[in-house]
């Protein structure tokens, strides 16, 4: 038992080894994996899909302030493009007290961009608006954005800006020149920034936050010319940016008269949309291409993970299986080496005792066998009788040794009663030392099968064993066999 025990210890670690860890950046991939997910399914205004990505990534968070602030972030950008402002709003004060608590500059201005933005969005009427609010937000958020260098930070919160000193001067007639100078200022501050470090999003923000600070000013001459050279540096591809200038233009070409340039500008602008919605559809088949042929290498190596770990575990049950039968056979063999050993003490007792007799396999050795075979059910005295009786017979065996042979079978036959055996129970051992089964010791003595295993279960409680093997054993040890 030792060694399975042995065997089994570094058996079972082995398996926890194959089982697949939980690494604590498993959970960081995953949350980032599913975020992104969302971000792209809000691009493509799978705005439900996009919510449950990221309400995915907000349960893998649990307590980690940061995993936490970037998923709740997350939602807030689902409701706004959603037009859940109300919703947007109460999640973004929530994350807001988190990125606090905890110091997390970057997150915080993003979020204070989106409170700015729903602030922004509130300028339905002179009443509604909550311009000043936001610019508190948006500022705060700029500042951050340049303490941590995160400058797609910095060129959304200046649009925003500019948005917001533009919603200023909404209801003003005559414009306030001021405000509309530092809107412009912030316009092409973000605008730099986003031709700087190439970042398409915030490129085509700028053409819209433009559109509304050229049409405030009632510069459609100026527009059209800075759109017009805005479209020239396009690249080939951005259908998207190539449509938002198209629409923009067709409005402001309506606004100075030139219908058919505006009609032209029109049916470009559907062109446009077409080859974005193609580069949207291929790029999507792309993705779910990719995706399917990720995820089957990764079902792959999974299979091939289990294949290995099935076959490690069939050859460490073999190995185990090996050695039990092994350690088995040591013991029968070292159990039938003992038998041996007693069986030829025995006959040596016999080949010593009758040496000395006038006939000594012939006459004495049989009557002492019979005799050994008898003492389970003589008394002391006969057994004494019996042994005197054998001696005067054989006038050469010593009345000493005589003696000794009738002290050693009383004592087995005082073990045996207190054994308390029954003479059934004596000549069901018996049989069983014949190799006989349960069915046949039955049919020898007319019982049934289920008497004689109920004996044989009386039996091992009297001796104290637990199968055949070791009855057998210690009934040779009491000469009942």
């Amino acid at each position: 038992m030792k060694t399975i025990r042995y065997f089994l210890l570094p058996l079972l670690l082995c398996l926890a080894s194959c089982q697949p860890s939980r690494r604590a950046d498993g959970t960081v991939s995953r949350h980032d994996a599913l975020l992104a997910e969302a971000a792209r399914d809000t691009d493509a205004q799978r705005f439900d899909a996009a919510m449950e990505d990221a309400l995915q990534a907000l349960a893998l968070a649990g307590d980690a302030p940061r995993l936490k602030v970037q998923a709740l972030s997350t939602i807030v950008g689902i409701d706004i493009m959603a037009s859940r402002d109300a919703d947007a709003w109460e999640k973004a004060l929530e994350a807001e007290a988190i990125a606090r608590e905890h110091g997390l500059r970057e997150e915080l201005a993003g979020l204070l961009i989106s409170k700015a933005k729903l602030c922004s969005y509130a300028e339905i009427s002179p009443e509604t608006g909550r311009n000043d609010e936001g610019l508190e937000y948006a500022q705060e958020a700029l500042a951050l954005a340049e303490e941590t260098g995160a400058f797609e930070q910095q060129a959304e919160a200046c649009y925003v800006i500019a948005s917001l000193y533009i919603n200023k001067n909404r209801w003003s007639d005559p414009i306030d020149p001021e405000l509309y100078r530092t809107a412009g200022a912030y316009l092409d501050k973000g605008q730099a920034l986003a031709d700087t470090y190439d970042i398409p999003r915030l490129k085509r923000n700028g053409i819209l936050f433009r559109s509304r600070w050229f049409q405030q000013g009632n510069r459609n001459e100026e527009a059209i010319q800075y759109f017009t050279q805005v479209f020239a540096t396009l690249g080939e591809t951005d259908y998207l940016t190539a449509a938002s200038l198209d629409d923009r233009l067709v409005s402001l070409y309506g606004r100075v008269g030139r219908y058919e340039d505006a009609l032209a500008t029109h049916e470009d602008y559907v062109w446009q949309m077409q080859k974005y919605l193609q580069q949207k559809q291929d790029e999507t088949l792309q993705e779910m291409e990719t995706r399917f042929e990720v995820q089957e290498k990764e079902r792959a190596l999974e299979r091939r993970g289990y294949q290995v770990t099935l076959l490690l575990m069939a050859l460490m049950l073999a190995a185990a299986v090996i050695l039990i039968a092994v350690n088995y056979l040591r013991r029968a063999r070292r159990r039938n080496a003992e038998l041996l050993r007693i069986n030829d003490t025995k006959e040596q007792l016999i080949a010593l005792l009758s040496h000395d007799l006038r006939n000594p396999a012939s006459a004495y050795s049989a009557e002492l066998e019979q005799l050994s075979v008898d003492a389970a059910a003589l008394s002391a005295d006969q057994i004494r009788e019996r042994c005197q009786a054998m001696a005067r017979d054989a006038q050469s065996i010593n009345e000493d040794v005589a003696h000794y042979v009738g002290d050693i079978l009383i004592e087995r036959g005082r073990m045996i009663s207190d054994i308390g055996l029954s003479k059934r129970e004596i000549e069901i051992i018996r049989l069983s030392a014949e190799g006989l089964s349960a069915a046949e010791i039955a049919a020898r003595t007319f019982l049934s099968v289920h008497t004689v295993n109920t004996h044989r279960q009386r039996i091992y409680a009297k001796m104290d064993v637990h199968n055949v093997s070791e009855l057998l054993h210690k009934a040779q040890q009491l000469g009942i066999i």
